[in-house]
């Protein structure tokens, strides 16, 4: 038997079949092209051209372009979310697997953002293996005690909010091979670093939220961030670490808020592996009334600012007992916690603006609007290199 010549035919004949898969690929890819090149093909798919978002140069916009690109796609080739849905239901449900490298399946259907792997949150915020050097948290301290002392000469408190990432609430979830915790986390470290700043506020909310945790879900399981009952824990410690300094400020009880139950979808991680339908999650809506009534921000806001926003700067008024008028930079973890926040302060006025602490302290807005308090919240995630001075 000549063992060569099976071996060359086998060989073929694999040759022939990669081919002919890469083919196939190819083929499926250029089926959105010739979907939107084919006003027959769009008539038969129910489809249509995608109209492409408008293009702007600030930051903001730059961030928010891509899942803006891919809202208008999806929604000319409604058929592409269809075939994307089942395919990366393989994964999930056939091989128990993301299809995405940034989220982790957990157990009990909890996922998790880990982010692009050059970024090592696993690292620096679950195993403790990618720690702050010494200079680093040093650069932190710095920073932070620098900006504390600059709004307080213009009359403001600062209060820097670190919102834990959900795997520190519920760790008990991850998959077994991200493996036992070597040393703290970086958040473990930047709370011991600034005992010795004794003029910086800083509020670490895991304790808070692991309290609530024992009676509430606080977390979405589908999402990135905290659900209703979590910012509202979040709320009350804010209040709690406040009211020294503000003593008419009072956190109000979660029934006087009038909470709904309603289930909730539209998770962030649920879309990004193509979770397609989403399994609901119960959650709370409340009621803010005349307190969540936003307005634009009644001053003109600077280009520095303006290029870092992601969302609408907000204003509101509240008339409730004490004097607290203040000043919010938020990331997305702000989007269900300021509300909240408002129903305490007797003005609130919010920016949303792009991951990571903000380059200039307060773009010069809490003296323009007259705030003694100025928050800044940033989600644990993007704790990574010490901003500069």
């Amino acid at each position: 038997m000549d063992v060569t010549a099976n071996d060359a035919s086998r060989s073929d004949g694999w040759e022939a079949w990669s081919r002919i898969r890469l083919a196939i690929a190819g083929l499926v890819l250029c089926v959105p092209i010739a979907i939107m090149s084919s006003t027959w093909l769009q008539k038969v798919t129910g489809s249509r051209a995608p109209a492409l978002p408008g293009w702007s140069w600030k930051v903001g916009d730059l961030k928010r372009y891509p899942s803006r690109f891919e809202f208008e796609f999806n929604l000319a080739l409604p058929s592409r979310v269809e075939v994307a849905s089942l395919a990366r239901r393989v994964y999930v449900d056939g091989l128990g697997v993301s299809p995405v490298a940034e989220v982790v399946m957990g157990t009990d259907g909890w996922l998790y953002y880990v982010g692009p792997a050059g970024e090592k949150l696993l690292d620096r915020h679950v195993r403790g293996s990618a720690p702050f050097s010494v200079p680093e948290l040093d650069r932190w301290r710095d920073f932070l005690v620098e900006r504390a002392r600059r709004l307080r000469s213009v009359g403001a408190k600062y209060v820097f909010v670190i919102a834990p990432n959900k795997e520190s609430i519920y760790p008990e979830h991850l998959p077994g091979w991200v493996g036992p915790r070597v040393g703290p986390s970086r958040l473990d470290q930047l709370m011991a670093h600034l005992k010795s700043a004794t003029d910086v506020t800083a509020i670490d909310l895991r304790p808070a939220l692991l309290a609530e945790k024992k009676t509430s879900v606080v977390y979405y399981k589908a999402d990135t961030h905290w659900n209703t009952r979590g910012a509202y824990a979040a709320y009350r410690e804010i209040a709690r670490v406040l009211t020294p300094d503000f003593p008419g400020l009072a956190a109000k009880s979660w029934d006087s808020l009038r909470p709904t139950p309603i289930d909730r979808t539209g998770f962030d991680m649920a879309r990004m592996i193509g979770l397609v339908p989403e399994t609901p999650e119960a959650d709370f809506v409340i009621d803010h009334g005349a307190c969540g009534v936003a307005h634009p921000v009644p001053l003109p806001m600077p280009a520095e600012l303006q290029s870092r926003l992601t969302g609408p700067a907000q204003a509101f008024r509240c008339d409730v007992p004490g004097s607290v008028d203040a000043v919010i930079f938020q990331d997305s973890f702000g989007t269900a916690l300021t509300p909240i926040l408002t129903e305490s302060f007797r003005s609130t006025a919010s920016f949303r603006t792009t991951a990571g602490p903000n380059d200039s302290v307060g773009y010069g807005m809490p003296e323009k609007l007259r705030a003694n308090l100025v928050l800044e919240i940033l989600v644990e995630r993007s704790l990574g290199p010490p901003p500069g001075l």
